[in-house]
């Protein structure tokens, strides 16, 4: 494990099982890197105080100094040195540190006292303020393959992500996938000159772009590739935007500056200027909350903008289809901008009880929802949103949905003149406890009793109506398929205050409630039999007494096409790696008497069963289940 991370705790439950790992700084965001390093180490980002730490987990471990072959010249097929975002090499490249890294040939063994894999590093990338916000490039990109997409190759090798800053800056960092070596983290240099090592002096072989323009703090940024277009397309007035062969990095920012700022960069991959000012200034009629890039290929999809204000709205941009626009009575030439395609609502507040509460005089959203956090899913095709009071639902853009005629892009999309006509939707149960306590409630309120006396004592958010400071997320995670001519698969979990839910299998569970989106009333997001078709609630986090300030999904490389993804969880000064139980059986699998070894806490290093443990085994073949629940306790 990295010396500089305290040891991880460890909770076992009869659901799942979660690692924790404490901090010395206040954690902001999270983000979980699409492809791996060579070594197979998944790959965490996390924003805190000063910067931004980079988090190499499982995978292949280093090999010690006695190991190292001083003749090898190359690290297992990977060179590890220093690679820079710009192809020409200058004459100061030659005399930085070129570090050697190697690892292991095998992965090692998981220990049966520690069943999850172990950081091998970790790197701080110090930027001296607040990370507030985290952006990657979004996984189809990373994988595309084709004449179009040769000129990101270069970035494929690398980690590419943006830091929203307190200091109002935006940071756009690329730093090699594979992690620096033991020996590179202890260079002489760093015990002389610790500051040499802050990010942006190229150190870690990292290079730096400021993007500048903000007054405010980013309250969301994305970014997205925009690959070289044919010259046909580009003698087209609405979509000529770049004839240059070099793929450009499109950065958005939004901020609270006015009305709303939206602010567009681009950035080329071959030779990136170290400060870089906006190409497009969108002034908004209300606060973005949050916006994202389309994950498409498609060239008709990729420059589409989500963006979710304020009001119960989301917004589609498209930033390459550009118009002219100047303030009236205004000398200056007009600027280009893009073009709003679409404008989905959501619905209204159904009741007093659920309206959110605000200060004197203000109408936020004029009686909408809150929109806590709208995402993209089915390959771009789709957008599914959740809201403050607990309802999900799904816009069906493009008629991608089971059984759709046609999408709402491209016709009116208000149904009824209140909100956007949804294709699936569905309700998060974050009222539970106060069922519990108090079962006989008024219709009119899904969460609590409408007697004012009685609010307080069962309300399970602090004796407060579900309002728009309710905290929450969604996390999409494209899952590998077998083959690239199946349909996308996408794992969806839902973060609402203290609920966590998740569908294994969007397609499936929207397939396999296709027909109650004609039945009125949202459908019972439980109600399927099958695991991968139906929502799984779940049950025992432990945040140790910490608030949830974020969710992100890694993908199980140990586990089957398919299964339930493992769940990073950030806490104000901790994160926590969640694996359900399913999980659990590759563990078993791998180290046939874990099961037993984890139930008895062994201390045994290879495994062998103590008289408890064997008593145990006796045991569960003579009952013929399995007594894994017990075990875990």
């Amino acid at each position: 494990m990295a010396s500089n991370l305290p040891q991880p705790r460890l909770l076992r439950t009869p659901q799942n099982i979660q690692v924790s790992y404490e901090l010395p700084h206040r954690i902001h965001t999270a983000k979980v890197y699409p492809t791996q390093s060579a070594n197979g180490s998944s790959i965490i980002l996390y924003g805190h105080e000063n910067g931004v730490r980079v988090v190499w987990r499982g995978g292949s471990t280093f090999k010690t100094p006695a190991q190292t072959s001083t003749t090898s010249q190359k690290t297992n097929g990977v060179e590890g040195a220093v690679i820079s975002l710009d192809s020409d090499e200058d004459e100061s490249a030659s005399k930085q540190f070129q570090d050697k890294v190697e690892f292991k040939d095998d992965e090692e063994e998981l220990d049966l006292t520690r069943p999850y894999p172990e950081i091998i590093q970790t790197l701080d990338l110090h930027f001296g303020t607040d990370v507030l916000h985290l952006a990657i490039l979004p996984t189809p990109i990373l994988k595309a393959e084709g004449p179009s997409w040769r000129g990101i190759q270069p970035l494929k090798q690398k980690i590419v992500f943006t830091a929203a800053c307190a200091d109002n800056s935006l940071r756009l960092v690329t730093l090699p996938l594979i992690p620096p070596s033991p020996a590179s983290k202890a260079r002489p240099e760093f015990r002389v000159d610790f500051t040499s090592a802050y990010a942006g002096k190229g150190k870690w072989g990292e290079t730096v772009v400021l993007l500048s323009g903000h007054q405010k703090p980013s309250e969301g940024v994305t970014l997205t590739v925009d690959s070289s277009i044919s010259p046909s397309d580009a003698t087209k007035p609405e979509t000529k935007f770049s004839t240059s062969s070099d793929p450009y990095i499109i950065v958005a920012s939004c901020s609270r500056e006015v009305t709303g700022l939206l602010l567009l960069y681009r950035v080329s991959t071959k030779s990136p200027q170290p400060q870089i000012e906006p190409f497009q200034k969108v002034y908004l009629a209300s606060p973005a909350k949050s916006i994202t890039f389309n994950p498409s290929l498609s060239g008709q999809r990729s420059s589409h903008l989500l963006v979710t204000d304020l009001k119960g709205a989301c917004r589609i941009y498209d930033y390459k289809q550009l118009t002219k626009s100047s303030e009236e009575g205004s000398e200056t030439p007009a600027a280009e901008q893009g073009t709003w395609l679409l404008s989905l609502y959501v619905s209204f507040q159904s009741s007093k009880s659920d309206q959110p509460s605000h200060p004197p005089g203000a109408h936020s959203g004029y009686g909408r929802k809150t929109i806590i956090d709208a995402k993209w899913v089915s390959g771009g095709q789709a957008i599914i949103v959740l809201l403050n009071d607990g309802e999900w639902a799904i816009w069906d853009i493009e008629g991608v949905g089971p059984g759709a005629s046609q999408g709402l892009l491209g016709r009116a999309g208000i149904k009824g003149g209140s909100m956007s006509e949804y294709s699936l939707s569905g309700y998060i149960d974050i009222g539970v406890k106060a069922r519990h306590i108090a079962p006989s409630q008024n219709a009119g309120s899904k969460f609590a009793p409408m007697t004012p006396s009685t609010r307080k004592s069962v309300e399970p958010f602090g004796g407060r109506a579900p309002s728009d400071r309710m905290q929450g997320q969604i996390s999409i995670l494209e899952l590998p398929s077998a083959s690239s001519t199946n349909p996308v698969e996408e794992s969806v979990v839902f973060w609402l205050g203290e609920t966590y839910i998740i569908i294994p299998s969007l397609a499936k569970y929207w397939s396999a409630n296709s027909r109650k989106v004609a039945m009125k009333g949202p459908a019972n997001p439980f109600n399927s039999t099958s695991s991968s078709s139906r929502m799984i609630k779940l049950e025992g986090i432990d945040l140790q007494g910490e608030r949830c300030s974020g969710i992100e999904q890694i993908i199980n490389t140990q586990a089957p096409l398919g299964d339930i993804s493992n769940l990073l969880i950030l806490g104000e000064h901790r994160f926590t790696i969640l694996t359900t139980q399913k999980q659990a059986k590759v563990f078993k699998t791998r180290v046939p008497s874990e099961r037993l070894a984890l139930g008895e806490k062994s201390t045994n290093v290879a495994g062998d069963l103590d008289v408890t443990g064997i008593d145990h085994a006796l045991a569960a073949m003579e009952n013929g289940r399995s007594k894994r629940g017990k075990l875990f306790e």
